[in-house]
């Protein structure tokens, strides 16, 4: 069993990279993403501004970079989430990194997560993601990576893009499901790209120990095979030589008779 689970790991990873096909060179390197999210205030993210938030207390534009969200639960840990003051929109919040640094990103994940029930339809819907490298926040120099729609549920929900550079990181939310009384969201996050050469030499590792697996297999089989034809090789002349003093033993046995 081992050994065709090994075959049929072989078969599928040889389909991924397309073995067999005709392959053209990648316009672009292989692009992954981090598992570290930029914006969080435990990873050194700030808020470096917001259009409007209902109140500062329990629907701050801080919530979204706190790590938690409303879990429904008592006691409750997580936070409320940000929300407008009222639902007006572009509603904008600009991010930045720690230190303001500049990073390469291409990943990030929104969660419309709040107390209120989605049926009432304040969460965040459409929005657009901005970047810009340029070290003043107050730049007119943004470049639009992202236009994404938000499902209506209480999960997180991740977008990717085109690798950007991005010192500070605008969303932009254009609506909600409907509601009149304000937009939220509940936490937001940004990933940085990552090219793919370490995730490719593992792979390579593995195929690599795969076909020394597979070879081992396929001496063992030459193997076995090659005492199954010996074994039956000697089968076969054992019967022919037993058929070959057949007709001897008969006829001493006759000669007795004719005398």
């Amino acid at each position: 069993m081992r050994w065709v689970a090994l075959s049929f790991l072989l078969g599928a990873l040889l389909i991924g990279f397309g073995y067999g096909q005709q392959k053209t060179p990648p316009s672009k390197p292989l692009v992954l993403s981090g598992t570290v999210n930029l914006v969080a205030a435990a990873n050194g993210g700030t808020i470096v501004k917001f259009t409007s938030q209902l109140d500062d207390e329990h629907w701050s534009a801080r919530n979204l970079i706190d790590g938690t969200v409303w879990d429904g639960r008592e006691p409750q840990t997580g936070t409320n989430g940000w929300a407008s003051k009222e639902a007006k929109f572009p509603q904008e919040i600009v991010f930045a990194f720690r230190n303001r640094e500049v990073k390469l990103i291409n990943k990030v994940v929104l969660d419309p997560t709040i107390p209120d029930p989605t049926y009432i339809g304040r969460a965040a819907r459409d929005f657009e993601v901005w970047v810009t490298t340029d070290p003043d926040p107050e730049t007119k120099n943004w470049k639009l990576v992202l236009i994404g729609t938000l499902r209506n549920e209480k999960r997180r929900q991740e977008f990717f893009f085109l690798p950007a550079e991005a010192r500070f990181v605008k969303l932009r939310l254009l609506s909600n499901h409907g509601s009149d009384r304000y937009v939220a969201l509940g936490e937001f996050e940004v990933y940085e790209a990552t090219h793919g050469i370490a995730v490719l030499d593992q792979l390579i590792a593995r195929l690599e120990q795969l076909l020394a697996d597979l070879r081992r297999y396929r001496d063992q089989l030459a193997e076995q095979g090659l005492q199954a034809v010996t074994t039956g090789s000697e089968a076969v002349e054992q019967e022919e030589q037993k058929d070959e003093q057949k007709p001897k033993e008969e006829q001493k046995s006759e000669e007795p008779k004719k005398q």
